[in-house]
């Protein structure tokens, strides 16, 4: 749910405030579909404010659904009673949307898909078509014509485009039928001038996605980042200690470096066929490799091309890859033209300051108070919003846990089902979020790999303690050794290390004791992988593995969307050091320790507060010699404003 997305509670204060007593009628029993079964408003601030989601809330009334009709006794009313909450709850949410009247409008239309339309009930009497074949037919007509199409415009393509308007897979799966209905009345000759110029064929599979590339050199890229990603100690005699004193990056960093290597074939096939290739050494000869980048750098900037920030980092791995490789004159050429390149120069450039969308960002959340209020309490907002989910199945008589496990065995109709899937993704969204803002901005703003990946309750390095049994210092502590960090091996160099980072419960950090806490006892257990790993934040299916990082980047976007300020997990960091910096512009060896990057760099990325502090501090003294003067020139105050 997005920040400019309706929920619930919006539609509801929407309709109370109509003047019109249909309207009104609407919006009473809109409410009271909700308020009879305990709804609240934190409840229903919750809940997205889509037509898709109010039907798994208050689905169609079916006698046969004896799940629904047993709920409906609970709540004290009768099936009739439901119906009519039901439709107008239905109806509510139409008219908020504009959505009533205007499907009303287009379902009047005289136009082609009227004239087709027409006909069909004939074809039905006949025999020559099925009720069933042309149900979904309006279904598609309506979507066409909110994109202001005739059955003259319609086109395979324009079809497939109509998968973005569906609500869910149910809904695109009618549409798919109805388009089959269309081809399959092109065998009577009198349809023929009511339907599209062409076929629109089978639409089995068009979704799916191709990774073009083969799987024999996508396998390959995956051995190379293997070897690239693994730092042995070449003082070591035997193989046994090269193994057991060898450093293996983060799984952050090997999937950028997958995406390097990726990113580079999927250019270079532009000059050689990659399904005839005999792997991928063929596709770093020097002059493919030349080739290659400036094609990316040409790209850069453009729409699909990458910024000249990461073609460098990029470019930087291919080289390490291909070095890894005994591949020495290729990774040669490649660091030539990093040094020769003006895309990748400048993006070497980039890599040493913060980017101007970054600062950007920090500019705004420094200029805007509500802004950096929500910021600073957001995990707060997103435990709200975790519990609230908790409370709704509770209402709804759903054991999440129960449906986490095994939702297939669960006594719920599709309905309820597809309710209980919504908000088991929302307790673990917002969950997860609430518990990763609440490590950083009560912690320490940690990389999300250290937090989603690293944090673990045992195993070696254990970086997680929990020690809320503990009777006399109940606690939560992180502490992440320098093996583990993106900056650790300069960090050890300058014999710096992180502090261990303590949630105290009834002291310093009791926030994030208390928000940590409400994660590990009602979010975790909801996860597939809970019982399975020790990682904090474990996979969603049951896997011995933690979340997969990618799944939280989409969760932390939508999550911070809908508190309305949308950011990134890097974001955490930016933010907490310029408001510290924005409020004490001396500590910056506190955030030194914090952070582990050095005082030089923290300065160098920050800078910018102190050049805004620095221009309204002159400013300010030029204001006040200019109030001076203007006491002892009467000109001067007779200036118009």
């Amino acid at each position: 749910m997005t920040s400019n997305a309706p929920t619930m509670l919006d539609i509801l204060h929407f309709g109370q405030a109509l003047e019109g007593g249909t309207e009104r009628q609407y919006a009473t029993h809109f409410e009271r579909m909700f308020r009879k079964r305990g709804y609240q408003d934190r409840h229903l601030e919750t809940l997205e404010g889509t037509l898709e989601v109010y039907l798994q809330v208050a689905p169609k009334y079916r006698k046969g659904n004896a799940d629904l009709n047993a709920r409906i006794l609970d709540w004290g009313i009768t099936p009739r009673t439901y119906k009519q909450y039901q439709s107008d709850g239905r109806r509510m949410i139409e008219t908020y949307a504009g959505e009533l009247l205007a499907r009303r409008a287009r379902r009047e239309r005289q136009d082609g898909f009227a004239r087709l339309q027409a006909v069909v009930p004939d074809l039905v009497s006949v025999g020559l078509l099925k009720a069933s074949q042309a149900r979904n037919l309006p279904r598609l007509i309506d979507l066409a014509r909110v994109g202001g199409w005739d059955m003259c415009d319609i086109t395979r393509e324009r079809i497939i485009s109509l998968r973005e308007d569906c609500l869910s897979t149910d809904e695109w799966t009618r549409v798919k039928q109805a388009a089959g209905c269309l081809d399959y009345l092109r065998q009577f000759p009198t349809c023929l001038p009511l339907l599209p110029q062409e076929e629109i064929g089978t639409l089995a599979g068009v979704l799916r996605l191709d990774t073009q590339l083969p799987a024999f050199l996508d396998e390959e890229a995956r051995t190379w980042v293997r070897d690239a990603t693994v730092v042995y100690h070449d003082d070591m005699l035997t193989v046994e200690a090269r193994c057991a004193t060898a450093k293996e990056y983060s799984e952050s960093c090997k999937a950028v470096y997958i995406a390097s290597l990726r990113t580079y074939m999927r250019a270079v096939q532009a000059d050689c066929d990659l399904d005839t290739v005999n792997g991928l050494t063929a596709l770093f000869r020097p002059e493919l490799i030349e080739k290659t980048l400036i094609r990316l750098c040409k790209k850069s900037g453009t729409s699909g091309g990458l910024a000249p920030r990461t073609l460098f980092s990029y470019s930087l791995n291919l080289k390490r890859a291909l070095s890894i490789q005994g591949l020495v004159e290729e990774a040669a050429k490649v660091e030539q033209l990093i040094k020769t390149l003006p895309v990748l120069v400048e993006g070497q450039a980039a890599s040493k300051m913060m980017s101007p969308k970054v600062e950007t960002w920090c500019r705004d959340l420094l200029n805007d108070p509500n802004a950096m209020e929500i910021f600073e309490t957001q995990h707060f907002l997103y435990a709200e919003k975790a519990l609230a989910a908790l409370e709704l199945a509770d209402l709804e008589g759903i054991d999440l846990l129960a449906f986490s496990r095994s939702p297939h065995t669960q006594p719920l109709c599709a309905d309820r089902a597809r309710l209980a899937a919504d908000l088991l993704r929302q307790a673990r969204m917002f969950g997860v979020c609430a518990a990763f803002a609440a490590i950083e901005l009560e912690g320490a703003p940690f990389r999300k790999s250290n937090v989603i990946s690293d944090l673990r309750s045992s195993d070696h390095p254990q970086t997680f303690f929990d020690h809320r049994d503990d009777k006399t210092r109940p606690r939560l502590e992180i502490h992440f050794p320098n093996e583990l960090l993106k900056n650790g091996d300069a960090m050890t160099r300058r014999n710096q290390y992180l502090p261990r980072f303590v949630f105290e419960k009834d002291g310093l950090g009791a926030e994030g004791y208390r928000i940590l806490s409400f994660y590990l006892n009602r979010i975790r257990p909801l996860f597939g992988g809970a019982d399975l790993t020790d990682h904090v934040v474990p996979a969603i299916e049951a896997e011995h593995r933690s979340l997969v990082i990618s799944t939280f980047d989409g969760w932390l976007t939508e999550c911070s969307t809908s508190i309305g300020l949308p950011l990134l997990p890097h974001n955490f960091r930016h933010g907490l050091c310029k408001i510290e910096i924005f409020y004490d512009p001396t500590c910056y060896p506190e955030l030194e320790t914090l952070t582990g990057d050095t005082e030089k760099t923290l300065r160098q990325h920050y800078a910018f507060i102190d050049r805004a502090r620095q221009s309204r501090t002159l400013q300010q003294k030029r204001y006040e010699r200019r109030a001076q003067r203007m006491q002892v020139s009467p000109l001067a105050a007779e200036i118009p404003a």
